[in-house]
């Protein structure tokens, strides 16, 4: 009897990312985990059936939400199966220690934004640059002694550099959110969040209206915010939600079919079980 084989995840590459490390969290060393160039990339390689799983990065409790996720769970035909709440340690990457010779700092956007402080501070003349990744970061550090790279200690590892400073983010406790996505639905655990985007009607009262179905029927919201619709008007807006309870709850099942009634579009993103902790580099 043949084993079975590894379960293929696509991730937001190169090694190193904290997608990288959310991923090996997710589903260990043995999975075949795929980097890719993108978040998008991520859904696309998803919704292709090219993985039947990929990580990408949703939230941070710095910087907020990542928008293009956000767009992403809105375009393609994929829900949220897991949740994975990943502490994170930014660290300045370079191939020496000296501060002075630092012309260039390079990092995902949510990277600079999460360092934003202490780059001012310690490297206030240094130009500040985007990569795709933390790790396409460390990949240029590692080509150009005058740049440094905001990124993660395994990029370090993995790339041979020099960590130069570590938690430089600008708030102690810098949690990034993690989310699986697949084609499947999980069972119903009791302990679940569910995600959903909805429209509400452009007029006076309209997304009151909507949030208090979520209070009549004893719903806790643990998260809304609004995105540009871009396929809508200009300034009306999409709203993002998470909430405790399952799909196939009867409060949550009411409360679906109400807002599908109220709403021009709303869309179940995913009913997932809740993460159990807070994850942090072994």
């Amino acid at each position: 009897m043949s084993a079975p084989e590894p379960t293929r995840v696509s991730y937001l590459g190169p090694e190193g990312t904290f997608t990288h490390l959310a991923a090996l969290f997710a589903f260990g060393k043995d999975a075949q985990l795929e980097p890719v160039a993108s978040i998008q990339a991520v859904f696309q390689a998803v919704a292709r059936g090219d993985t039947p799983r990929g990580v990408a990065p949703i939230e941070n409790s710095t910087e907020g939400s990542v928008g293009v996720a956000l767009d992403g769970l809105l375009e393609n035909d994929l829900q949220i199966e897991a949740e994975i709440v990943l502490q994170v340690e930014q660290c300045l990457l370079a191939q020496h220690a000296e501060l002075s010779a630092i012309q260039s700092v390079v990092s995902h956007p949510q990277g600079l934004g999460q360092c934003r402080g202490w780059l001012h501070s310690n490297l206030p003349n240094a130009e500040l640059l985007v990569a795709q990744s933390t790790s396409a970061a460390a990949q240029e550090a590692k080509r150009d002694a005058t740049v440094a790279a905001v990124a993660s200690s395994l990029s370090a590892e993995l790339y041979d550099l020099q960590i130069v400073a570590r938690n430089i983010q600008d708030v102690g406790e810098n949690i990034t959110r993690f989310v699986v996505l697949s084609h499947s639905k999980p069972f119903r655990t009791g302990n679940d969040k569910t995600s959903l985007a909805f429209t509400a009607p452009h007029e006076r009262g309209a997304l009151r209206r909507v949030l208090e179905v979520f209070d009549e029927a004893s719903i806790n919201l643990t998260r809304i915010e609004s995105r540009p619709a871009k396929q809508q008007k200009l300034w009306e807006y999409v709203f993002f939600v998470d909430l405790e309870g399952h799909v196939e709850d009867a409060n949550v099942k009411q409360a679906l079919t109400r807002l599908q009634q109220m709403c021009g579009m709303s869309k179940v993103l995913g009913s997932y079980p809740r993460a159990s902790s807070l994850l942090t580099r072994p």
